[in-house]
């Protein structure tokens, strides 16, 4: 069929992506937050300019890119030999949509966990996920650069066989490829802009880019040295791009804290001195009822339950959504948190929930000895010296044997209750502390309450935390250590 048999290829090929995609969202909103049903759909304005922020400046990117090429092509067309031209610059703007296309690959896939971890205020983590995004795109863009500048022929003999458009376009691809590292971290900056919620930035950077840099370029380039010139406009145009993002960037790292814990931090007291307990815990383990029974032993308050209506007040949010979301996660899948509900200020109701619940525990210890059940508390009191960090954890059969004499038979069997409730959990911990939920390296004590028993976790607690509360020499220290290990 020709050129009509690729344009039908074109439209079949994007129309059974399509419906794979339409069945995909279709089966993800059984079982997440993420869905494309009628009944949620909403044009209010916190959710309609929500999408645009993010959607409307790559849209108006994708659109100005297709207005770039259509430029150059046409002044190229006009030049001798224009026909040749056209056909080089065309095979030369696939090679770089393939290095465009992975780099906005790396982009998209980072933006989430920039947008988590800027909407939970973790500087920390946005800046180690930029620098790594970028140390990875410098590299692939400059392995690029020297692939075409070492077999440009080669590349361009593998979408042509004409003889005449592969001496030009070897010519072309090989002055056009300086554009590659420009091209791949622009596409970053863009995801980042958009994942931080300034897409005004994204879209300033984008029109300057493809509206006045590009086509001054190429009527300027083209008067002053021809078909020459045009070849050049591309990685200048890029280059250009770099640095003004660059520049955007500079000025939004400096809004940032290096030390984003510093203003929740209290003063760290002598190690020897355990005032708080935090008990993470499996569901269906116990760790609740070992923590309530700690507290009752040493005489000090258990804050679990307890939490939810201070963390209510602190938020603003109703003590049923607190309940639910305070350490479970929308969903099981890292991505669908990330993207699940974040407004233009590059938060979510979930991370707002997060602050909220941080700044309630770490105010909590201000006020004396306390256990504290769940709540991320283990990770959120990390840089206090006077913190036990306990982990209890069971058996499958054991906690499936627990949930159902403790909280009844459902419909849902227990071991998919099991699997569901620690799964989100998981989710929740990892997404806001960066660390995996249950790993013995992250707390001081690890017990398993179907082998030891609830009140064996309780008397172990209890008497680690009135030993090492009392000061000791550090023999005597040592000695308790290698006894809980």
């Amino acid at each position: 069929m020709g050129v009509a048999g690729a344009a039908v290829a074109t439209g079949l090929s994007n129309t059974i992506s399509l419906v794979y995609f339409l069945v995909v969202l279709f089966r993800m909103g059984k079982g997440t937050c993420i869905t494309i049903a009628p009944k949620h759909f909403s044009l209010e304005k916190k959710v309609s300019l929500g999408i645009l922020s993010v959607g409307f400046p790559a849209a108006i990117s994708v659109m100005l890119v297709s207005f770039s090429i259509s430029l150059l092509t046409a002044l190229l067309l006009r030049h001798e030999g224009g026909n040749v031209l056209a056909a080089a610059y065309g095979v030369t703007a696939k090679c770089g949509t393939v290095a465009l296309h992975i780099s906005i690959g790396i982009a998209q896939g980072v933006m989430p966990l920039i947008g988590y971890s800027y909407g939970a205020k973790d500087h920390k983590r946005v800046h180690d996920v930029t620098r790594l995004s970028f140390i990875i795109l410098w590299i692939f863009s400059i392995l690029f650069l020297v692939l075409v500048q070492f077999i440009p022929d080669t590349i361009i003999r593998l979408f042509i066989d004409d003889a005449e458009t592969i001496a030009v376009g070897g010519d072309f691809i090989r002055r056009w490829s300086w554009c590659a590292i420009g091209m791949c971290l622009v596409a970053m900056y863009d995801s980042i802009f958009q994942a931080v919620g300034k897409w005004k930035t994204s879209l300033f950077v984008a029109v300057l880019r493809f509206c006045i840099i590009f086509p001054c370029l190429c009527f300027g380039l083209d008067a002053l040295f021809g078909s020459a010139g045009l070849m050049w406009v591309q990685p200048i145009t890029d280059t250009l791009a770099l640095l003004i993002a660059m520049a955007f960037f500079k000025h939004f790292k400096k809004s940032l804290s290096h030390t984003p814990e510093a203003e929740t931090e209290v003063s760290v007291l002598p190690a020897s001195v355990n005032r708080v307990i935090t008990i993470s815990r499996q569901f269906g383990s116990g760790g609740r009822t070992i923590g309530k029974e700690v507290a009752e032993k040493l005489g000090i308050p258990c804050y679990d339950s307890e939490l939810i209506e201070k963390i209510a007040a602190q938020s603003g949010f109703a003590k049923e959504y607190v309940e639910k979301y305070g350490e479970y996660a929308l969903s099981d899948k890292l991505y669908e948190n990330a993207v699940a509900g974040r407004g233009r200020d590059g938060q979510s109701p979930a991370d707002k929930l997060w602050l909220a619940q941080k700044k309630v525990v770490t105010d909590l210890v201000k006020d004396g000895p306390c256990v504290i059940v769940g709540r991320c508390a283990d990770y959120i009191l990390r840089n206090r010296a006077d913190c036990l960090t306990v982990f209890v954890h069971a058996s499958d059969e054991q906690r499936a044997q627990r949930i159902v004499s403790v909280y009844g038979q459902r419909e849902e069997s227990p071991a998919q209750r099991l699997h569901d409730k620690d799964s989100k959990r998981k989710a929740y911990y990892e997404l806001y502390t960066g660390t995996t939920w249950g790993e013995a390296d992250n707390y001081e004590l690890c017990l398993d309450s179907g082998k030891i028993g609830i009140d064996g976790c309780v008397n172990i607690i209890a008497e680690l935390y009135q030993r090492e509360s009392q000061p000791a020499p550090a023999e005597a220290s040592s000695k308790v250590q290698a006894a809980v290990v």
